[in-house]
């Protein structure tokens, strides 16, 4: 017998980003869950179970190639536990500065780790360093320019514990002057505790410059954690300090300052590279990006005299401690959150004084109460957005009507997506089912932040590119957005390192902030997928320095907003202007034993490696997928978030024996079952 059904054959994965979408949406392909087990790493480490590529790639000096010209190299690959530094000075006469971890050594101790750095000189790069700027082991360098002729990096030095400026006169508009006019001055930035008389262990610094002639420096760190041997800062494990020194850095004004509110009475600590710090004139903003926690600027107009905060994502529970547990909707299942994942970047916008927040999107569920930890979902595709104009988040602490087991901010905006470069309406690799690089990051996630004269605003991102693989994983290639009308709208993505014919894992761009004819950026590239400090631990290798110019005018800016224009297909976008080539239809004549309810598998039975499970649910939820064999043991479990409406999952039945199989799902307390036929 047969009867006449509704099938819906597709589902969007990939969203136009030039159309506002809310952070739950932005779930690409299958929803691998992975125990966040991330550590921050501050470079101290050795790392002795590491191996060393026995046949290293090698580089030469200042070569130019089709994604930029190598600057410089380094085997230590880890630039950043999460945000990237400002990494690159380009000045009006024509020179540029540029600074990364640096480690020469081939081991996975790396004791010559430091700051690595190169001069242009208007005409030409300098050699590619060999040695640090330091006296000593340092790493995660801030480049600032303090007036008009000092240069600095500042940074964290893991032999001495504590934070540290290395300076140098002679470099700035007007001075022809070059690294060559030195020497590099190396001073304390810490300071001692008035106790022991020990210099404050502080760690990932992150600094800019304000004030009057440019000659403010503003640094945030935090206190050495209890995980890096640290001890507590007023109860806090791992506290946020500010110093300011209104002299070019001799004397500091202010030291270890909590700024206010980030106390224990609101956080239980701050982690590695959270942060980002911006100033201009009299304005400095420092934005963190928070996880299990809200996410906030602080905001300073008088030169950071006084301050006053505001939170961009309003998590639903302050203080949360792993295995708390978080049932918004009393349902008893734990809920999913959205929330950053620790990267992002801050602006200060030079016509209007508003700061403008990036930060990749990511997703985390606390089920198990008893592991200590939590998951997070690697296929997270989005970069979030918000700007001053847009207000504080008053997202309430429950879930949205219609949604299940699922809490999202309001406010926070999806500007940008690692794109669907093959056009099958989902963003999905070779490594979709596992084995990913781990960054702990999204899809889209490293954002950076450069401004032109006219106000227009540039993000460059490191985004997945699901079709540049080395067989067994995707590498990340460096993107780029713009928005010509202060953030209300943004382009389509740009793959500006697209251009070698080997795959290239391009990550940690930094770009310089004052854009004027050109877009100029450094980032590291490699050709494996992932990293050897921390993650993947990939043999110790390599790494190239890119410096990258590209003039925005010679670049096709695409804000078309792509979705289905087909008024007849059942996901109808009115909002669309161009079509994506995704419109989802309906078919009759299905045979009635291929569905029950709200599911249906297609094709089967099947003789192929992958069979697809079309699902219709009424609001977004959480879809929990067992295949069982007839003698009842399970051989497949995974978690899918389904959207309202319909979903497209996707399941690879290579190693299932031929046989019949049931598929069972459960969403919102429903069990639905289906047979499934594997044909030899």
């Amino acid at each position: 017998m047969k009867q006449t059904i509704t099938l819906i054959i597709t589902a969007l994965f990939y969203i136009n980003m030039s159309a506002q979408i809310n952070p739950s949406q932005t779930m690409n392909g299958k929803m691998i869950k992975a125990v966040y087990d991330k550590i921050d790493m501050n470079g101290g480490e050795a790392l002795n179970h590491l191996m060393v590529n026995p046949n290293p790639h090698t580089t030469a000096n200042s070569k130019v190639t089709p994604n930029g010209t190598i600057i410089g190299t380094t085997t230590y690959d880890l630039q950043s536990n999460a945000a990237v530094q400002n990494r690159i000075i380009a000045r009006g006469d024509g020179t540029i500065s540029a600074a990364w971890t640096m480690s020469q050594l081939y081991t996975s101790t790396w004791l010559d780790r430091g700051t690595g750095y190169n001069f242009y000189d208007g005409t030409s790069w300098g050699a590619n360093p060999t040695t640090r700027l330091e006296g000593s082991r340092c790493g995660w360098p801030s480049l600032i320019q303090i007036g008009n002729d000092i240069e600095a990096s500042v940074a964290h030095n893991t032999d001495n514990s504590y934070v540290q400026m290395t300076q140098v006169y002679g470099i700035g508009t007007g001075l022809g002057g070059s690294v060559a006019t030195g020497p590099w001055y190396e001073g304390v930035v810490s300071a001692p505790d008035s106790v022991t008389g020990a210099y404050r262990d502080l760690v990932w610094n992150r600094s800019a410059v304000g004030g009057p002639g440019n000659t403010t420096i503003h640094m945030v760190a935090v206190t050495s954690p209890s995980g890096l041997s640290g001890t507590p800062y007023n109860g806090m494990d791992g506290a946020l300090l500010y110093y300011r020194s209104q002299s070019g850095g001799d004397p500091w004004d202010i030291q270890d300052l909590q700024l206010p509110t980030l106390d224990t009475a609101h956080f239980t600590g701050f982690g590695g590279d959270s942060y980002a710090i911006d100033a201009h004139d009299s304005i400095v903003v420092i934005a963190y990006f928070n996880d299990w926690g809200d996410s906030f600027i602080m905001k300073s107009t008088d030169n950071g005299d006084t301050w006053n905060k505001t939170i961009f994502l309003d998590f639903p529970v302050d203080k949360y401690t792993m295995d708390s547990g978080l049932d918004l909707d009393g349902d008893l299942e734990m809920d999913m959150v959205y929330s950053t994942d620790n990267s992002g970047a801050v602006m200060i916008d030079h016509l209007t004084g508003h700061a403008h927040v990036f930060a990749g999107n990511m997703a985390y569920l606390d089920e198990d109460l008893a592991d200590g930890a939590s998951s997070w979902f690697p296929s997270t595709n989005g970069l979030l957005y918000w700007n001053e104009s847009m207000g504080p988040d008053n997202t309430p602490p429950t879930v949205h009507t219609g949604d299940t087991s699922l809490w999202y901010s309001d406010l926070m905006e999806v500007i940008a997506q690692a794109p669907d470069r093959n056009g099958d309406c989902i963003v999905s690799g070779i490594d979709s089912s596992g084995g990913y690089a781990l960054y702990y990051a999204s899809r889209a996630s490293m954002p950076n932040v450069g401004q032109a004269a006219n106000g227009d605003i540039y993000v460059s991102f490191s985004g997945y590119s699901e079709d540049v693989d080395d067989g067994t994983q995707v590498f990340r290639h460096v993107y780029l957005i713009k928005s010509s009308d202060g953030g209300a709208t943004w382009s389509n993505p740009i793959d500006i390192t697209d251009g070698s014919v080997i795959a290239e894992e391009c990550v940690f761009a930094s770009m310089n902030q004052h854009i004027d004819s050109k877009i100029q950026l450094i980032y590291q590239k490699d050709y494996a997928a992932g990293l050897c400090v921390r993650g993947d631990e990939d043999l110790v290798d390599n790494n190239e320095i890119m410096y990258l110019e590209i003039d925005p005018s010679t670049l096709t800016w695409d804000y078309c907003i792509y979705g289905c224009t087909d008024v007849a297909a059942l996901n109808y976008d009115p909002n669309a202007d161009c079509d994506n080539g995704c419109c989802e239809y309906e078919i009759t004549n299905i045979e009635e034993n291929k569905t029950i309810n709200s599911i249906m598998v297609y094709p089967n039975p099947t003789n192929k490696s992958n069979t697809t499970i079309h699902i219709n649910t009424k609001n977004n939820t959480l879809v929990d997928i067992s295949v069982v064999d007839i003698l009842g043991k399970t051989i497949y479990n995974d978690k899918y978030h389904a959207s309202k409406g319909a979903n497209q999952y996707n399941m690879n039945i290579s190693k299932f024996n031929t046989g019949v199989y049931f598929i069972n799902t459960e969403m919102a307390g429903e069990m639905i079952s289906t047979k499934l036929t594997v044909l030899e």
